[in-house]
């Protein structure tokens, strides 16, 4: 059996390994299991290339570059993932227990809880995604990996195998399974949702934008409550900033919080009607708008950070459409591919993570009922993924749509009704939608938690990540039709 996994990202990564975990002991190796990965661009490692400087403000330029959040569901699917994962994240980034929302004023309008209602909780981890990365990728052989751009896929037929198409004009390739985890701007989506060629569903640019970089730790806010990141809202924009690592050297965990490390965070968001290009990009200018925009905030780290800091970088904000599936007759997206949610839905990464786990569980589980020969396993685990996790995804999609209207341009009445939405949210509204995104509903089942039903489960466009989740210690007396 062969699988093929396009994207060497944090969700083809992560993919891979749920795989390795999940089908190491479901499936007889005769013939034997083959996976690879296919990434177009060599990416490089932390040994090969030097921390940045923490004397002054930087941007986003080295390694994978940026910096995400891990919500408390993406830590526990880490946790599930790999025990010894699980610190290594944490060692390597910053547990977050609230999100502190403030306006251009100076007020703090309300903390909004980042933490699950699990016991015990864990909280939102602010990590790089380089760092991220790397804790996956050690996890995986480096002749796994190939570097070579993927150019096209067509879907399999009755008779034939999945193909995959190069842009070196190589050989096609045949797999039982192919995985798109190549990001926003998905090839392998074209061969999901249209003809191969062309893109019937492409990405959406939102008019925002984004910059952003390090810091060194000492320009926060020295009273600054531990586990806390500070989010600020204005008229024209967003500004971010916090820790996101630890203490070198010492032991942490995600339930408790603790002193920032010596890189801390920074990040603009802001609205502008056209995506910027690549090559075009004007830096000076750059530096020179987001220094006009915050001029007046009242904040001394902004202040800080927009008169002392560079910009190499400016992040345009992309987005999945709806599509109608994420499968077709052998080939499954994950991760961005399937669905790129705005940043201010804080799942990205989490919803990734959700992805890879779910669809090595129910490979296999299909693969070990025994039911069809593979290639049909393999597509039914494809169409089972598709009717548990679209439904969820959608809806945290909607939401943060709602969200990232915050930061966009707005008027002077558009600017109070922002602040009053904050006010009142923290206050109510915000914890049932914490509720909603918590690590309870999308604790899955890992590998030593599939019991082996007597029966054949099955899973239907009715059943949620919960449903699965609730048959731990009972299926193998369940069938779920």
């Amino acid at each position: 059996m062969r699988i093929v996994i396009v994207g060497g990202g944090i969700a083809g990564l992560s993919t891979y390994l749920f795989l390795q975990k999940e089908l190491s002991p479901t499936i007889a190796r005769d013939p034997p299991l083959e996976m690879l990965i296919y990434e177009s661009h060599k990416v490089p490692k932390r040994s090969d290339w030097s921390e940045p400087s923490l004397s002054v403000p930087s941007s986003f330029t080295h390694g994978v570059g940026g910096v995400l959040g891990v919500s408390p569901n993406g830590v526990r699917v880490l946790k599930q993932l790999d025990e010894e994962l699980f610190p290594d994240l944490v060692n390597h980034g910053y547990p977050v227990k609230k999100f502190n929302f403030r306006n251009c004023h100076g007020k703090s309008l309300a903390n909004f809880p980042v933490t699950d209602f699990a016991d015990p909780p864990l909280h939102t981890i602010l990590i790089s995604r380089q760092a991220l990365w790397d804790a996956l990728r050690k996890r995986i052989p480096d002749a796994v990996i190939l570097c070579k751009r993927v150019s096209g896929v067509t879907p399999g037929t009755t008779s034939q195998r999945p193909r995959i198409q190069f842009a070196d004009g190589s050989s096609d390739e045949v797999a039982d399974l192919i995985i798109g985890a190549d990001g926003v701007k998905s090839v392998v989506k074209r061969a999901v949702t249209g003809d191969g060629n062309s893109d019937a569903y492409p990405a959406i640019y939102e008019g925002l934008v984004g910059v952003g970089g390090f810091m060194p730790s000492s320009y926060l806010p020295a009273n600054e409550p531990l586990g806390t990141t500070t989010m600020t809202f204005g008229p024209d924009g967003f500004f971010g900033y916090g820790a996101c690592t630890t203490v070198p050297d010492i032991s942490h965990d995600a339930i408790s919080t603790c002193a920032p490390g010596p890189q801390a965070v920074w990040w603009s968001t802001y609205s502008l009607k056209t995506p910027p290009q690549k090559d075009g990009i004007n830096k000076d200018d750059i530096v020179h708008q987001l220094q006009n925009r915050h001029a007046s905030w009242k904040d001394p780290v902004i202040q800080k950070v927009i008169q002392e800091v560079t910009i190499d970088s400016i992040y345009p904000t992309w987005t999945t459409p709806n599509l109608p599936t994420w499968e077709r007759d052998g080939v499954v997206l994950v991760g961005d591919a399937a669905h790129a949610l705005q940043t201010s839905s804080g799942q990205g990464v989490s919803q990734a993570l959700e992805d890879a786990e779910m669809l090595g569980i129910l490979i296999a589980q299909h693969l070990w009922n025994g039911l069809n020969n593979q290639r049909e396993a393999l597509q039914l685990a494809a169409k089972s993924y598709c009717k548990i996790r679209m439904p969820r995804v959608r809806k945290i999609s909607d939401y943060a749509k709602r969200l990232g209207d915050m930061k966009r341009k707005k008027g002077f009445i558009g600017e109070r009704m922002m602040y009053l939405f904050m006010w009142l949210g923290g206050r109510c509204m915000f914890s049932l939608s914490t509720r909603a995104l918590d690590g309870r509903s999308p604790r899955i089942l890992s590998k030593a938690e599939i019991i082996r039903p007597s029966a054949p489960l099955l899973l239907s466009e009715e059943h949620t990540t919960r449903d699965v989740v609730a048959l731990r210690g009972s299926c193998d007396q369940k069938s779920l039709a």
